[in-house]
């Protein structure tokens, strides 16, 4: 019987502790909201940038309002930040990591400078 409580009791605490552990993903439905979740823009010049911001928001977020993105860095990463309104939602960010080339990502951390 003490075997058999046990492995309730271990059950339960494993299925807990998974539960919280999800409490704190990302939520897949809103990407960018924050620069863990960022869209990616490959892009070489501001014009593209703009572009392909404007296109994802109206793709993403059709009748939302938004202003300028300003651009942000956060460590040695770069952003672009745009603020979004709509009548019925509070507003909200919406972060874009700008990376010059594709392989950008897998350059290691703290790059250029050595460790």
């Amino acid at each position: 019987m003490k075997i058999f409580t046990s492995l309730v009791a271990v059950t339960l605490l494993g299925v807990s502790s998974a539960a919280l552990a999800q409490v704190n993903l990302p939520d897949p439905s809103a990407p960018g909201m924050s620069p863990g979740t960022a869209v990616r823009i490959h892009s070489s010049s501001d014009l593209t940038v703009d572009r392909a911001i404007t296109s994802w928001l109206r793709k993403h977020y059709p009748g939302w309002t938004a202003e300028p993105h300003q651009f942000q860095d956060i460590g040695f990463e770069h952003y672009a930040v745009v603020y979004i309104t709509s009548p019925n939602n509070p507003g909200r960010r919406v972060y874009f990591r700008l990376l010059a080339t594709q392989g950008e990502d897998q350059k290691p951390a703290g790059y250029p400078f050595p460790r």
